[in-house]
């Protein structure tokens, strides 16, 4: 049994639990608060890629030759049929009868060849040309709301594809062209050979304009047929390659816009999907883990003004927007918790007043920051930011 001192201390220690107890549950929580609002939203994702030259032309010794010294260095521009390399031939290059038969086959298959392209290409011209003045007035017709927007997407996708078919074309006539003039070396060669002009030389001019990317060893030296002397490609014409995990590669689709970021200059530049190659392949992460990955080529926008530091192989990260929209009613992701009454839907703690209500909601799309409510909150109200093990729905708390 209690005696009469023991029991006022257990009446007293109850009494203090209580009163801590209230003390407790009427201190309010302090917590940040966020304001849920309408606002521009992206769904986006990075990865990093490299630029590359469109179109690259690879410039090769013809015949086993000596080659005279090389006076040019990369980055040197370079103009259509500017003499590129002077040749020798050495005595030992000699086409038996089978070669010289098989040398004049394709010097006369590659200039009917040229010929056919070069119908080709008037014709790509043409369409080009055509595909532009559409896309010029349709343009003018949106402004004034004559068109739809889907009839002026169409006629910037055959502006595109008349543009890719024409430059197609330009590179088809160029390596026509280079096919004829190493046969028609090799013939002149073994010509000059048989009526024994032994100091027989020639030059190897440019087929196209742009700007010399890589080059070999420059000085003296005897070289092989087929070997490789020097790059040359348009500047201008640059792409961007890329590789992304296969589960974000089936998210994209041609003609989806991108911005290339921390390429060195101030501004992204703007791109757009172009090609995505059906044929994925296995790479090691730099954590060790094995991934899926997918080719993915971006046509860059930009104006080359805007772009003119930066060059072939250079390292660029793209972030492709897979989905946006001008006006979205948002909240962050930390103000997010999974309900475990409400079969794990997504909650939020509302303030009104000075108290929390916890309240469901349907959430749409979601980036790294931020996400869209569909249902369950209104502009303008308020709710906690950063969650914390205390707060429950009906405490009291204060906005900090």
């Amino acid at each position: 049994m209690l005696n009469k001192k023991n029991l006022g201390y257990l009446i007293l220690i109850v009494f203090l639990g209580i009163v801590l107890f209230v003390a407790i549950k009427a201190s309010p929580i302090p917590v940040d608060s966020v304001t849920a609002q309408y606002a521009p939203m992206q769904v986006t994702a990075e990865e990093e890629g490299k630029t590359r030259v469109i179109d690259r032309y690879v410039v090769t010794a013809p015949v086993d030759a000596y080659m005279q010294r090389i006076n040019l260095h990369e980055g040197d521009s370079i103009q259509k049929g500017q003499t590129l390399v002077t040749l020798e031939p050495v005595a030992s290059s000699v086409l038996d009868p089978r070669s010289r038969a098989q040398a004049d086959a394709t010097l006369g298959a590659t200039a009917e060849l040229e010929k056919i392209i070069q119908q080709i290409g008037l014709a790509a011209k043409a369409d080009k040309e055509l595909a532009d003045i559409n896309f010029q007035r349709n343009v003018q017709l949106r402004q004034q709301k004559v068109v739809s927007q889907n009839d002026l997407d169409t006629a910037k996708a055959e502006k595109q594809r008349t543009a890719a078919v024409y430059r197609a074309s330009q590179f088809g006539g160029i390596f026509t062209r280079f096919l004829t003039q190493m046969s028609r070396a090799a013939l002149d060669y073994e010509n000059s050979r048989q009526s024994k002009e032994d100091n027989h030389r020639f030059k190897v001019a440019s087929l196209t304009s742009g700007k010399i990317l890589k080059m070999g060893d420059k000085s003296e030296r005897l070289v092989k047929r087929g070997a490789v002397l020097m790059e040359i490609g348009d500047i201008e014409q640059l792409e961007v390659e890329t590789d992304v995990l296969s589960t974000l590669a089936v998210k994209l689709k041609p003609g989806m816009s991108v911005e290339i970021l921390r390429w060195g200059g101030g501004q992204p530049l703007q791109g757009e999907v172009r090609r995505i190659e059906p044929y994925g392949f296995t790479k090691i992460s730099a954590l060790g883990v094995e991934e899926q990955r997918v080719k993915v080529i971006l046509s860059i926008s930009t104006e080359y003004s805007a772009r003119k530091q930066l060059g072939h192989g250079y390292r660029v990260e793209a972030r492709f927007i897979l989905w946006q929209a001008d006006k979205v009613l948002q909240i962050p992701n930390s103000a997010l918790f999974r309900d475990n009454n409400a079969s794990q839907q997504w909650a939020v703690y509302v303030i009104k007043g000075n108290t929390l209500h916890k309240r469901s909601l349907k959430i749409g799309q979601r980036n790294n920051l931020m996400a869209e409510v569909l249902e369950g909150l209104e502009e303008g109200e308020q709710l906690v930011t950063y969650l914390a093990n205390e707060l429950q729905d009906g405490v009291k708390i204060e906005k900090r």
